[in-house]
Order: structure tokens, then C-alpha cells, then sequence
């Protein structure tokens, strides 16, 4: 299955991103409890293993987190720039309303 066509979908319909990292952090405890069951190897490499998964682990949850701050500062900024062009619209057109009202009673 194609998870990477599928989750920037989630990520666009959903504003929640609770549920992508309790998910993210389940996933993670579930993996390290199966490496440390089949780990064939000493507890010391074992141990070693899991820090640096961890870290790893630790660098992509952050790289998520701060992609997930862009998309929504990315999106705020639109929301901001239509907002602004919604409200230069009402000032043009009720201008131009008035103008027009202006020619038809002059001095009203």
C-alpha cells in the first residue's frame, strides 16, 4: 500500500494533528518492543539500537511537526492575503456605488 500518496491527504483534511502523533508515538512503542523481542543481538548493542532509532525517530517526529507549521502558516497567510483582497473589493465597489450615487443626485 501506498502510504505517502494517502497521508499528505489526512494531513489536508484533518486540522487535528493529535491523533497522527499518538499514532506516530504508538507505532514506535510497538516496533521497539518487537525489535527488543527478536533482537538477536547483546542487550548493550540492543540498547545502542534503540537510541539511535530513537533519534532518529525523535528528528523525523520534529521534521513532521514543523512541515504540519508550514502548511498552516502557508494557509494562514492565504486566508490572510483573501481576506484582504475580499475587503479591497467591498471598498471599490461601495466607492463606485457612491460615485455612481453622486452622479445621479449631485450634492445629496
Amino acid at each position: 500500500m501506498n502510504y505517502k500518496k494517502y497521508l499528505p491527504d489526512a494531513l489536508h483534511r484533518s486540522n487535528d494533528t493529535s491523533a497522527i502523533v499518538a499514532a506516530l508515538i504508538a507505532g514506535v512503542a510497538i516496533g521497539a518492543a518487537i525489535g527488543i523481542l527478536f533482537a538477536p543481538d547483546s542487550g548493550a548493542e540492543t540498547r545502542t539500537q534503540i537510541s539511535d532509532k530513537a533519534k532518529d525517530l525523535a528528528g523525523s517526529v520534529k521534521d513532521k511537526v514543523q512541515a504540519v507549521r508550514e502548511t498552516f502558516q502557508s494557509k494562514a497567510d492565504d486566508l490572510s492575503d483573501m481576506k484582504d483582497q475580499v475587503v479591497s473589493n467591498v471598498k471599490s465597489k461601495i466607492s463606485g456605488a457612491s460615485d455612481q450615487a453622486n452622479d445621479v443626485a449631485p450634492g445629496a
